[in-house]
């Protein structure tokens, strides 16, 4: 029997605040990178995309898995969130001085032409919305959605009102715009850590042993390899169009790439709570089934009507935000529009996953497209510039949500 429409609403609504977290997340995003990608000559922003972009994949590979493994244990057993909180944390305390390290090698081995000061200033930026990340999963593990919100929602609209100020009134160098985002992204963190404390969740030194790190991690890592995995493969082409091209088509394809990603705005929001409700009904088949029907039906619609959007106003919608500056990232945008479908469906069937507790067909199948994709973009990028990585990573994004499909199906029918 079909779910009534007011299920499918029910799942909408529950994830309320949700939505407003994913869509002040996304806007604050795409707000940023929009005034610097104007307010700045495409290889200045193109240098920019790619440090982020490779700090970024340093805090995926020191991620651990960490966030998503808190967040499933937080809503197992919310009795003893300090513990495992206080755990994690202190861990991801301990690694900041690997991470910094690894970018600064990084740096000085793919980009040494690029300024110190402005990775120094991306690193410690990059750090602390990690540590506020795995704040937020606690939160996500006691179902308490609108507390993200607000922590969030407030320092970021500060940070828009002083970038808009310093960009348009004051004329402000790069590096300060960034201090001020690194300053307003503290005091999300501050004010996260309070929040946690009126839910008497509490971070003490006292819970961490090396020893008790050790087993948090070793059970994480299959979790943080898929993160890895599956981050890379999503950063990897930035990384490769600046080696084998040059900054500005790194700007060309973000731009695009930027909107793409941004259109998750519409399902994503979606996938959050998901995690923890599978964690919680992961010993019934049919109820996992049950929740996968309704998920998929809603997903298919929403990306549906965004592969149209995005496709049909790609061209007026660059040209509108961007200006005609960009108007080489319209065929990479008209082209990932094909990916939505399958970049909402695979976020499902991995959450799904996830949630049940398969960590590792998750990390195999993300490691496959990683490598799928690396070589792939490797050999193609020379000859067809931006239009490889676009190209490949529709396919990719379909070579995700069939495998998943596969082993998901495979197990809920065992």
């Amino acid at each position: 029997m079909k779910p009534a429409p007011g299920k499918y609403l029910s799942i909408v609504k529950h994830s309320k605040y949700v939505l407003l977290l994913n869509i002040s997340d996304k806007l604050f995003s795409f707000i940023i990178l929009l005034m610097l990608a104007r307010a700045f000559p495409a290889e200045i922003y193109g240098s920019l995309v790619t440090l982020l972009t490779m700090m970024a994949v340093i805090i995926a590979i020191f991620d651990l898995g960490l966030p998503i493994f808190l967040q499933r244990e937080v809503s197992i057993d919310p009795l003893n969130a300090n513990v495992i909180f206080s755990k994690v944390l202190t861990t991801g305390l301990l690694l900041f001085t690997l991470y910094l390290s690894a970018g600064f090698a990084l740096l000085k081995l793919l980009y040494p032409a690029l300024p110190v000061i402005l990775f120094f200033l991306v690193a410690l930026m990059m750090y602390t919305s990690s540590l506020v990340s795995l704040c937020n999963k606690v939160l996500s593990g006691l179902d308490d959605f609108k507390s993200q919100f607000i922590t969030f929602a407030v320092p970021r609209l500060l940070i828009i009102v002083m970038f808009v100020i310093g960009i348009y009134a004051l004329e402000t160098s790069l590096n300060r715009l960034l201090l001020i985002f690194a300053a307003g992204v503290l005091l999300n963190l501050i004010w996260v850590l309070n929040r946690l404390k009126k839910a008497n969740v509490y971070f003490s030194f006292r819970h961490f042993t090396f020893q008790s790190a050790y087993a948090v991690i070793k059970l994480s890592i299959p979790l943080g390899l898929a993160v890895i995995f599956n981050f890379m493969y999503d950063k990897i082409d930035v990384l490769l169009i600046s080696k084998m091209t040059d900054f500005e088509q790194v700007a060309y394809y973000n731009v695009g790439y930027g909107l793409f990603k941004s259109s998750s705005i519409a399902f994503s929001f979606l996938l959050v709570p998901a995690l923890t409700k599978v964690a919680s009904i992961k010993d019934s088949k049919q109820d996992i089934i049950e929740f996968f029907r309704e998920y998929f039906f809603v997903i298919s619609i929403i990306c549906a009507i965004v592969t149209a959007a995005l496709y049909f106003s790609s061209q007026p919608l660059i040209g509108l935000l961007y200006s005609h500056k960009f108007v080489s990232s319209v065929p990479v945008l008209q082209i990932l529009a094909f990916g939505i479908p399958a970049m909402g469906l695979n976020n499902l069937t991995g959450v799904t996953l996830n949630g049940m507790g398969y960590f590792k067909v998750v990390m195999y199948i993300t490691l496959y497209a990683l490598i799928f994709n690396v070589v792939l973009n490797i050999a193609f990028i020379p000859a067809f510039g931006i239009t490889a990585p676009s190209v490949l990573t529709v396919v990719t994004e379909y070579f995700i949500l069939i495998t998943e499909f596969y082993y998901l199906k495979k197990i809920l029918t065992a």
